[in-house]
């Protein structure tokens, strides 16, 4: 079990994992003013979630996948047991902090967040950690570059990270993501 903490970078995940909560509600951060009508803290909160995915990526990546799916413990479980509860954990404080309205754009964040783990994961399931970690901040590119709807308020039907915060069916699309990335990664698991 040592062996496996220290080749996810478990403490550097965590510390991670706070400063990405920490970003939204600081005072000296961008993210905690009053949400801009030209979407600058929506496009900030979604690139400040990007951190957490890409670590987790990057952690992963670190070990021997075919030495791990030979070894006696379960490694792939152990790692997508991890992903899960950073996630939801960041996740959840994101949207108690903008619930609480200590951080308007919490429900932005935990999207987007969401969103980059689950196709974080489908990409794992299909190419292995290495090239994973990277699909996320291609697809914030794309939806930087390309996903602008008919204003700001709506983008491109599948740039939903791009959308307010309050927007339902973005919040749904993206635990749709998140959900199928979950699903992929634990059946190519258990194969």
């Amino acid at each position: 079990m040592r062996w496996w903490l220290n080749a996810r970078a478990i403490k550097l995940l965590l510390l991670v994992s706070i400063l990405t909560v920490l970003l939204l509600v600081l005072p000296v951060s961008a993210l905690t003013a009053t949400p801009s009508p030209g979407g600058a803290t929506l496009a900030l909160a979604a690139m400040a979630a990007l951190a957490l995915p890409a670590s987790i990526g990057w952690a992963l990546s670190r070990g021997d996948e075919g030495l791990e799916r030979r070894a006696i413990r379960p490694t792939a479980a152990a790692d997508l047991g991890l992903v899960l509860a950073l996630v939801v954990g960041v996740v959840t404080l994101e949207g108690v902090l903008c619930a609480a309205g200590l951080a308007a754009a919490g429900l932005v964040a935990a999207r987007a967040a969401l969103t980059y783990t689950g196709m974080m994961l489908i990409s794992a399931s299909f190419g292995g950690w290495g090239s994973a970690a990277i699909v996320p901040a291609i697809y914030f590119t794309f939806v930087l570059v390309v996903g602008g709807g008919s204003d700001v308020d709506n983008p491109a039907a599948w740039a939903w990270i791009g959308a307010p915060g309050t927007n339902a069916a973005a919040m749904a699309a993206a635990a749709g993501t998140f959900l199928i990335g979950v699903i992929a990664r634990a059946r190519w698991a258990l194969r």
